[in-house]
């Protein structure tokens, strides 16, 4: 008995070693532009970075170490773009108010005049890729957590959609602070409890820049895994959290203040969706301002029983954190499919099974990475979903 309680002691001293050594974070850069394509960068908090300025990982480690040392159990500025800009790093603010012409001495109204500049120059930007290929479609990719480089699955969606739109769209790709693991375990990494919040703040970073679209834009959406939250989070409030973080996010980040996309034609296609269905749908019609319509179109579900990471290992996909929509857990695809009979009528739903990955079924498809869903045989009826 004592060998075994040393044994749990040590693992429980690891674990928190493994959870506190190392920074999780992710810290943007700047990527390669490409034609065709905007992207956008969220900190943990849903504020924008400047594409233009590359903030020191060095800083935020330093910071992480003080954190360790003075056992601080939280620090709210740990990795923002907030704390780094106005406190931390006074190069990047000498460049920023040069090159976004900001005056006065205030760092606080400083960064909310930075923020207004941000989304006012990525919605030109987007508009302007709309009127170049002349189209008024617009994708958004939002990728899932412990994701901190989802460039070439980004890259590969865009090629295949190309393929099928012969090119007449505009690219909007998603960069946000998931957190990593690392190369640890992600369980060990005791990262997902933390990601979790952090999708929801960029829900409404991201909603800040999508409500300012022409409401004419036809507007898709496709997500992985967490990816979804954040999109849920830009459409509609689902009011699922715990009472003070729900609290706390209608408080700080003025959810009541920032008004849902209204879009005519809006579609979410969602790949994996770490999330549940029923208590998140259930909240569509708690829109920004009170009642105004949501437009979605179209709710595309890709589901797989066997996925790894959304059936947690086939046992708790309904337990800590659930993520029962994109393991179609007791059949939660259709029992969230009702919810948007009842509360979304003029919505078309689409469920795609990508348990198996050939039609013979004989093989499960229990990678949780897009490419293995790209490589399904139901990538094809997904695309047909979206965009047909």
């Amino acid at each position: 008995m004592y060998k075994i309680s040393v044994v749990l002691i040590s693992v429980v001293v690891l674990a928190f070693c493994a959870c506190t050594v190392k920074m999780r974070n992710v810290l943007m850069t700047p990527r390669l532009e490409e034609p065709g394509v905007v992207k956008i960068y969220f900190d943990k908090e849903g504020d924008l970075y400047p594409p233009e300025v590359h903030l020191s990982p060095y800083y935020f480690y330093l910071q992480h170490l003080r954190k360790q040392e003075k056992g601080w159990k939280k620090n709210p500025g740990y990795a923002t773009v907030e704390e780094s800009l106005t406190r931390a790093d006074s190069l990047s603010k000498a460049y920023i108010r040069q090159k976004y012409q900001l005056t006065g001495p205030d760092s606080i109204r400083l960064f909310l005049r930075l923020q207004q500049t941000l989304r006012k120059n990525y919605v030109a930007r987007i508009e302007k890729l709309m009127e170049d290929n002349n189209h008024k479609q617009v994708v958004v990719f939002i990728h899932g957590f412990n994701d901190p480089q989802p460039d070439a699955y980004y890259f590969s969606l865009r090629r295949s959609i190309n393929e099928k739109l012969k090119g007449k769209v505009a690219f909007v790709e998603v960069y946000w602070d998931g957190l990593t693991d690392m190369g640890d375990n992600p369980i060990v990494a005791s990262i997902w409890g933390k990601a979790r919040p952090n999708s929801a703040k960029v829900g409404l970073g991201l909603r800040n820049v999508l409500n300012k679209l022409h409401e004419q834009t036809s507007l898709t959406i496709i997500t992985h895994s967490l990816g979804a939250s954040v999109a849920t989070h830009a459409l509609f409030n689902p009011l699922r959290w715990p009472k003070t973080f729900q609290e706390k996010l209608d408080e700080e980040y003025r959810s009541a203040k920032i008004a849902t996309p209204q879009q005519k034609n809006i579609t979410l296609a969602m790949l994996a969706p770490a999330i549940p269905g029923i208590t998140t749908f259930n909240y569509i019609n708690n829109t920004v301002p009170e009642k105004s319509p949501l437009h979605l179109k179209r709710l595309i579900i890709g589901y797989n029983h066997f996925d790894y990471a959304v059936t947690k290992g086939g046992l708790f996909a309904r337990s800590f954190g659930s993520t029962a929509l994109g393991a179609d857990a007791k059949k939660e695809v259709d029992k969230t499919f009702n919810v948007l009979k009842e509360k979304a009528p003029n919505t078309t739903c689409t469920g795609i099974d990508f348990s198996y990955s050939d039609t013979t079924k004989l093989f499960k498809q229990k990678g949780h990475g897009v490419m293995f869903y790209e490589q399904s045989c139901q990538y094809a009826a997904f695309l047909k979903a979206v965009f047909d």
